[in-house]
């Protein structure tokens, strides 16, 4: 599958949140819902990505070629930061985990030891990366398969002196939680609040479904779509059995599961062991989530770097991010990606749980922005190609609908996220990381028009300027076709 690399984000820690918001059917309908979603803009993004296959197509060129420049560039560059952040985010991920375990170890000290282990192996030469890249993937699906076992042998057999049985959790606490208020409102909450924690698992997933299989067949067009569709489904299905296994094992309302309130606490599936009181499993959980959350933030951080060496390459980023040392690697990419693992130690000042649902918000609100705007490009893309006169080899059924309800999800989503939130007192430091994804991308596109705008006016441009802001794209037929269209 393409996105194994990846697997894991939130899954761990993330659903543990969700379930005691929403109880055990609402978990299960929040990734159901989501792994719709993430199948309709896969098969949008993948329609696109068929048509004119590159190798950097996915995350940078399709855009421009078949949106505004300023759309295309706000939305590659919202993607690089999403990825980059995505490593804070795992390295939290890790410290909510075993912070929870030995709550008086040197939080600063854990996340230096990570950060040196994830930026060791990006240093690495791409070769040797890709080699330890199939051994951390085969690691994470022994964990997950091994926790899908536990949990059904947990579920089926039972455990003497507690309510690990079949769904005695769906009976006690309950399928469905009630969140903040009563009845049946309180109900709704908690299933709008699990999908909205629920989501981080899928952030970009769409983008990097195609992306990853453009990089590895960028000449056998059908294959793109083909392949999209099948990782969708696996990924959806991985993700399904997951959370269904969470809610056999695991009592929805456990204090461990939001750290008492705090926020983020620990994995279902660790509480499952605790509750079940079998010897050496607590530790063995542990250590499996934090080489999860390692072996991710590794991913991330790789694949962060090559997008910024992919906007420099094609001249929407500084050249000096193109630099590789004698290995190969894009070291500077590399670094200047690196620097967002600082958001991370943030867990030394506060709780790390906070942390985490900080970041998350962050991420959630900024891949519902992506995801909008994958949508808008394949709308562009649709109308540019009847426009033409092609005919479109490579469609699905779903499609346009799926775009339709890809844009009804992702625009109410983002003004939700942050404002149900718990407990109270996290409300504005929720509000403001939720939101601050949208300022975000806004500064992105008026900062870009703004440029173009200068650029337009100055072509001869000065050595000082020429640092300061890199060359526009090169202009494509479809690019001016869009641009006397949009005129007209």
């Amino acid at each position: 599958m393409a996105v194994y690399p990846t697997l894991g984000t939130g899954l761990f820690v993330g659903t543990g949140q969700a379930l005691a918001a929403g109880g055990p059917l609402s978990l299960l309908i929040s990734y159901g819902f989501l792994s719709l979603l993430v199948y309709c803009l896969g098969t949008a993004v993948a329609e696109v990505a068929a048509h004119m296959p590159t190798r950097s197509g996915t995350m940078v060129n399709h855009g421009y070629r078949y949106s505004s420049s300023h759309l295309a560039f706000s939305m590659s560059y919202l993607r690089w930061y999403s990825l980059a952040m995505l490593v804070p985010f795992e390295i939290t991920n890790g410290i909510v985990n075993l912070g929870l375990f030995v709550p008086n170890s040197n939080v600063a000290i854990r996340v230096t030891i990570m950060t040196v282990f994830i930026l060791g192996f990006n240093m690495l030469p791409e070769r040797i990366f890709k080699r330890s890249e199939a051994l951390f993937t085969g690691l994470k699906l022994i964990t997950i398969v091994g926790f899908l076992v536990m949990s059904i042998v947990l579920g089926v057999r039972g455990v003497p002196g507690t309510d690990i049985q079949g769904f005695s959790y769906w009976r006690d606490p309950g399928f469905m939680n009630q969140y903040q208020v009563s009845g049946n409102t309180g109900r709704f909450l908690g299933l709008v609040q699990c999908l909205l924690y629920s989501t981080v698992s899928f952030t970009l997933v769409p983008e990097l479904l195609v992306q990853r299989a453009e990089e590895n067949d960028a000449t056998v067009r059908p294959s793109i779509l083909r392949v999209t569709q099948i990782d969708s489904i696996q990924l959806s299905v991985l993700y399904l059995l997951s959370v269904i296994a969470a809610g056999l094992v695991c009592p929805s309302n456990h204090p461990m599961l939001t750290n008492k309130g705090m926020g983020a606490g620990s994995s279902p599936f660790f509480v499952a062991v605790l509750v079940s009181r079998i010897q050496i499993l607590p530790i063995v959980v542990t250590m499996l989530i934090l080489l999860s959350a390692v072996a991710s933030g590794r991913s991330f951080l790789f694949l962060a770097s090559r997008l910024l060496y992919s906007l420099a390459e094609e001249g929407h980023a500084p050249p000096v991010f193109k630099r590789r040392n004698r290995f190969g690697v894009p070291y500077v990419a590399v670094i200047g990606s690196a620097w967002f693992v600082a958001f991370a130690y943030l867990s030394v000042a506060t709780s790390s749980s906070a942390v985490f649902n900080w970041l998350m918000h962050f991420l959630t609100t900024s891949g519902y922005i992506s995801w909008l705007g994958s949508c808008m490009i394949y709308l562009h893309f649709q109308r540019t190609v009847e426009e033409q006169g092609f005919t479109r080899a490579h469609q699905t059924r779903i499609q346009p609908y799926g775009v339709y309800f890809g844009i009804l999800t992702c625009s109410v989503l983002p003004f939700v996220n942050g404002l149900i939130t718990a407990p109270s007192d996290t409300v504005p430091s929720n509000m403001f990381s939720a939101y601050l994804g949208i300022i975000s991308f806004v500064l992105l596109y008026l900062g870009h028009r703004i440029n173009s705008i200068m650029h337009s006016q100055d072509r001869q441009t000065s050595p000082l300027r020429r640092m300061l802001f890199w060359r526009q794209p090169e202009r494509t037929e479809e690019i001016e076709l869009g641009e006397r269209r949009r005129e007209n």
